[in-house]
């Protein structure tokens, strides 16, 4: 297996392990913190939900958000242009993880940005802004898994069929 080869696998692994942690965090919104705000009133939940939205674009959670967007983009070119087999299985990944940042930067950081200055007694705004929201982000979470899911696959795929082929 030559050196770039390997390198795309990795760069492709890469991918789905920023799509896997994404997801994962984004997950941990859609199963409790969400629920969780539902269960206390509408002020309370305003103020943390706007603390969580102001905290949120400066935490680590970047990392594996934009970062597997940009692996994405090139993971998914350098796959469709030089990898004879399972570069469908690549770019399909690809795509995933990019519609579910789409998701994020064309509803949720506009939503969030609008919700900043909701009033913290707004109780209609709340309930409002948390049911989108949330079906939302259900969205790109199971996004984020299908992707990383199938570009997991795609990572060992050549390696396999390289054993395979040895034999």
């Amino acid at each position: 297996m030559k050196k770039s080869e390997i390198f795309l696998e990795l760069l492709v692994g890469v991918t789905a392990l920023g799509a896997l942690v994404a997801g994962g965090a984004l997950f941990a919104f859609s199963s409790f913190v969400m629920p969780a705000l539902r269960s206390v009133d509408a002020h309370a939940a305003i103020t943390s939900m706007q603390a969580i939205n102001v905290e949120a674009p400066r935490s680590a959670l970047m990392l594996p958000l934009v970062g597997s967007a940009l692996t994405a983009i090139a993971a998914g070119i350098w796959a469709a242009i030089s990898r004879p087999d399972g570069w469908v299985l690549a770019v399909v990944g690809c795509i995933g993880v990019l519609a579910s940042f789409a998701v994020t930067a064309i509803y949720h950081v506009p939503r969030n940005d609008a919700f900043a200055s909701v009033s913290a007694t707004d109780a209609a705004a709340w309930a409002s802004y948390e049911a989108g929201w949330t079906v939302w982000n259900h969205v790109r979470v199971a996004l984020y898994f299908l992707s990383g899911s199938v570009l997991a696959v795609a990572a060992v795929l050549p390696a396999t069929n390289a054993v395979d082929t040895a034999q």
